[in-house]
């Protein structure tokens, strides 16, 4: 064969990887036991990797908050001591197997979502929303006493009790979950109130059937209930463990990972071997602030793995699903559709299990292309949250990956194969 038969086969092989995938929700195990290469003394961050000295004020406080939950330090002055000289490492979410969310602080203890591929085995890890508790240390980088207490109480309290309803269920098929939200308004990235009420009325029989103490019953039934958004990190995770069984695909053009740190944004691509970052300064999103009083200014530059679902044919590639969500920034039905159909420029293939009401149930495009995305000039486009500088929530739209990641990789794809 030839170089473009092989980048034609190869790339056939790693999209169908990602259409074929079955992400079941099989476990809540701590970080430690489930996340690949993940040490003691480590704590993940989202994005591209950086060193602690370089990250925006907003990571660097995550890092200080992961540090003192975990009890890898004393106090403030002793994190920063310790992450300055490497006594505590860093390391990116997206160089193991699992998808950092917003800050994306993960810490050995802390109790992780664990969903499976089950065509091959192939599994990602991914924090749990942090119920109804305003702020949070994985998302929000944020840390005290209270917050502490929380993801105690979700660890000793709640999470025994659904760890324990999901054997009963041979774990949760998330596929048709995220289908069946598709076609009710959800493109998974900003809107998950759909997929939120099917995982209920799956989750909550088995729930009601288990022989549990009163309080122990309500406990879970109150973080299942209340927590806005549950699915968002299950949606995420399924798109990680679908996007992992793709990776280091030889010859293959298809991209594997999105993610931002407030000062970068990388993508990484199968046929790179998976591991290899190619990066540009992190983008601003635009859309509607939640406050007259809000501008640019006040926002951080893209932060967060969340894009993984975008990575894998969701979020903004799915705008068309959520025309709602497009209104945040002031567009109509027709808009969404046509980033959508835009989109499918920049991919290999449509994903069959995802048929579109909006678009006369046509399914949605799947499998960006390094080589479509230079040569059209389009990039992927994403949905997400405005972060402060701080870590609270300025508002939500959308925004593109720059094209410099992508000439990056294509630069180094040619390089390796065209010899």
């Amino acid at each position: 064969m030839n170089l473009s038969e092989k980048i034609a086969a190869a790339n056939e092989r790693a999209v169908n990887e990602l259409i074929n995938a079955n992400p079941v929700w099989v476990d809540i195990q701590p970080a430690g036991k489930v996340v690949d290469g993940l040490e003691p003394n480590m704590i993940l961050h989202s994005g591209p990797p950086i060193d602690f000295a370089d990250m925006a004020p907003l990571h660097r406080r995550g890092m200080i908050s992961g540090a003192l939950y975990e009890g890898l330090a004393k106090s403030e002055d002793d994190a920063i001591a310790k992450l300055s000289k490497g006594e505590i490492k860093v390391s990116s979410a997206l160089d193991h197997n699992t998808v950092g969310s917003g800050t994306g602080i993960i810490t050995p203890s802390i109790a992780m979502m664990v969903i499976e591929n089950q065509n091959n085995g192939v599994r990602a890890a991914t924090f749990p929303a942090e119920g109804p508790f305003q702020g949070g240390l994985c998302g929000w980088g944020l840390y005290s006493e209270d917050i502490a207490a929380n993801l105690r109480y979700m660890r000793d309290k709640v999470f025994p009790v659904l760890r324990e309803l999901i054997k009963r269920r041979d774990g949760i098929p998330l596929k048709p979950i995220i289908a069946e939200g598709l076609r009710m308004g959800d493109e998974h990235h900003s809107r998950q109130s759909a997929a939120d009420l099917i995982l209920s009325k799956q989750l909550l029989p088995e729930l009601f059937r288990m022989e549990l103490p009163r309080e122990a019953m309500l406990k879970c039934l109150d973080y299942l209930v209340e927590t806005p958004r549950i699915f968002h990190c299950l949606g995420q995770g399924a798109s990680m463990a679908s996007l992992l069984s793709a990776k280091n695909t030889p010859y293959s053009t298809m991209t594997v990972a999105f993610g931002g740190n407030g000062v970068e944004y990388g993508i990484k691509v199968a046929g790179l071997g998976g591991d290899e970052w190619f990066t540009a300064p992190s983008m601003m999103i635009k859309g509607r602030y939640t406050s007259p009083h809000f501008s640019i200014k006040d926002q951080l530059p893209w932060i967060g793995d969340s894009s993984t679902v975008e990575c894998a044919g969701l979020g903004g590639i799915a705008a068309a699903a959520s025309p709602i969500v497009c209104e945040l920034r002031g567009l109509k039905l027709k808009d969404a559709i046509a980033i959508t159909r835009e989109m499918q420029e920049i991919c290999l293939s449509v994903n069959p299990n995802y048929p579109i009401p909006n678009l006369d149930f046509d399914c949605l495009p799947c499998g960006i292309d390094i080589r479509k995305v230079v040569k059209t000039g389009i990039t992927p486009e994403l949905h997400g949250g405005m972060f402060s500088h701080g870590g609270g929530l300025l508002g939500a739209g959308s925004a593109r990956i720059p094209m410099l990641c992508f000439e990056k990789a294509l630069k180094a794809f040619n390089a390796k194969y065209q010899k």
